[in-house]
């Protein structure tokens, strides 16, 4: 059943202002995506990736009381489209939770449905009506979709038990999928997205979405790349204290900060980029990842007064536990031409 399933699950890169993060959706319609609201609170870029290519993606409605939110793809994606149950599950039943966890590839959790009819206090808001699972849930797999056995939804997981509340082992939470069937049929019709956050000058026109492609066949090539679709995103959409925050600390201190960093990024932006090579170092928590990059910019910006450049950079990464950072950039293959 997974199989069959998981072509409609996605992995979404989500850059805010000051700040950038991975969650999980999936298909409900050839462009239609679901995902938990809190993923793409405060946005100002969304990216979906299915599979090795990634599409540009719009809220399309939110509902931040229920936690469900349904994002709409610039163009159709081919995958699996899913049904959403019409009634919950009986308590005992076997599910599983389907989505990035930390950032991770693509994973399967198992579990049982617990308890039903569940409320849960989250900071200032409470959520009622959820489905509690003993599935195995981490930060990443917001969004995702909670299956049972015939490969239909039964509910959005959007919340594990609390760190304050001692973080009980073997408790997370899903909207229920006819809660969730509703808020889609009342959002499918709309044409109007919701704005995005507007993070100031941004120097990319319109979305700033920039196509990228992994064709690197290492087993971390698409959580590097995550990381560097945050990376570029926050360049694009003049989010440069999120895309500074992608750099691991000590290459942070050779700037100061992220106004520093980004003072020669007035106009650049980037149009494509693709990751096609990923080696291992002789540390485990280190690695060298060959990108095929595309930007745009101002003469001044641009290296010997390129408007257009094209540029093969071997980013150093670093994994400090949650997510791959750029630790720093070379040009082994020499300067960037011109396009």
């Amino acid at each position: 059943m997974v199989a069959q399933v998981q072509s409609g699950v996605g992995q979404l890169t989500v850059t805010t202002c000051d700040a950038g993060y991975t969650g999980t959706g999936f298909l409900v319609g050839p462009d239609l995506v679901v995902t938990a609201a809190h993923v793409v609170r405060d946005a100002s870029a969304i990216s979906i990736a299915f599979g090795r290519t990634s599409v540009d993606a719009t809220v399309l409605g939110k509902n931040d009381v229920a936690d469900i939110a349904v994002v709409k793809t610039r163009s159709p994606v081919e995958g699996h489209q899913f049904q959403l149950r019409s009634s919950e599950p009986p308590v005992g039943s076997d599910v599983a939770a389907l989505g990035f966890p930390l950032g991770h590839p693509f994973t399967l959790t198992r579990g049982t449905v617990s308890a039903l009819d569940v409320e849960q206090h989250i900071g200032d808001r409470t959520l009622p009506n959820l489905i509690q699972t003993d599935a195995a849930i981490n930060h990443g797999n917001s969004g995702g979709p909670l299956i049972t056995q015939d490969g239909k939804v039964s509910g959005v997981v959007v919340t594990i038990e609390p760190e304050g509340n001692g973080r009980a082992e073997g408790i997370a939470y899903a909207v229920t999928a006819p809660r969730v069937s509703a808020a889609v049929d009342e959002w499918k019709s709309r044409s109007a997205p919701v704005a995005f956050d507007e993070c100031g000058n941004a120097p990319a026109p319109g979305s700033g979405f920039f196509p990228f492609t992994v064709s690197a066949n290492h087993d971390q090539a698409r959580s590097v790349g995550q990381s560097l679709i945050l990376h570029g995103q926050g360049i694009n959409q003049g989010a440069y204290a999120a895309a500074f925050k992608i750099l691991t600390p000590e290459l942070q201190a050779t700037f100061g900060d992220s106004v520093k960093w980004s003072e020669g990024l007035g106009s650049s932006y980037w149009t494509k980029a693709e990751l096609y090579n990923v080696t291992n170092t002789q540390s485990p928590d280190d690695l060298n990842a060959n990108v095929v990059l595309q930007t745009i910019q101002d003469p001044a910006h641009g290296r010997s007064g390129q408007t257009c450049s094209n540029w093969r950079i071997q980013y150093a990464m670093h994994w400090d536990g949650s997510l791959w950072r750029i630790a720093g950039t070379a040009l082994p293959f020499g300067e960037p031409t011109a396009c």
